[in-house]
Order: structure tokens, then C-alpha cells, then sequence
């Protein structure tokens, strides 16, 4: 095998990860991983090797900014429905009380 497999599937995760609406969706990451491990595993390591590698943990530690990222606005946003939610359960309660 050759090198072309692993720098298309680091092509695919770079082009998702400039996407700003990519949604990672854990299944296609697993599977990705799946396929990057085998190229890996039966890449040649031809001269432009290391560079390809460079590109690798590039793209690994974007990820894992981004996925840091996507977790806090995921908090903030439990957050503020949790905020909503005790509101709301604030105004039935001072509905019932004030009947």
C-alpha cells in the first residue's frame, strides 16, 4: 500500500474540521479511525512521511479543540434550560398559590 490512503482520509478530517457547521458524530469518527489505522498500519513511509504526520497531529489536536469547544456549548446550553426549567416550574407553582 501506499501513502495516498492515509493523506486522503487526513484530506477528509481536515475538510471536516474547516467545515464550521460539521457536526462530529462519534460513529463516523469510529469508523474514520477504523480506515486511518489500516492505512496507516500498511502505508509505505515514503520520503514525505513525516510531513504527513505532522498534518496528523495537526488535525488530531483541532479536533480535540473542537470537541472541547462543542462540550462547553453543550453546557451552557444544559445550563440555560435548566435555568428555564426551574423558572417555569416557578411560575406554575406561584399560579397555583396565587388561585
Amino acid at each position: 500500500m501506499s501513502d495516498s490512503r492515509v493523506r486522503a482520509a487526513l484530506e477528509q478530517m481536515e475538510a471536516w474540521l474547516v467545515d464550521p457547521a460539521w457536526d462530529p458524530d462519534p460513529e463516523a469518527l469510529a469508523q474514520w479511525n477504523v480506515g486511518f489505522q489500516v492505512a496507516l498500519a500498511q502505508a509505505e513511509k515514503a520520503p514525505g512521511w513525516p510531513d504527513l504526520m505532522d498534518r496528523a497531529h495537526a488535525a488530531g489536536q483541532y479536533l480535540e479543540a473542537r470537541s472541547a469547544m462543542l462540550a462547553q456549548e453543550q453546557d451552557k446550553v444544559r445550563a440555560e434550560l435548566e435555568i428555564h426549567e426551574r423558572g417555569t416550574r416557578a411560575l406554575k407553582g406561584y399560579g397555583a398559590s396565587a388561585r
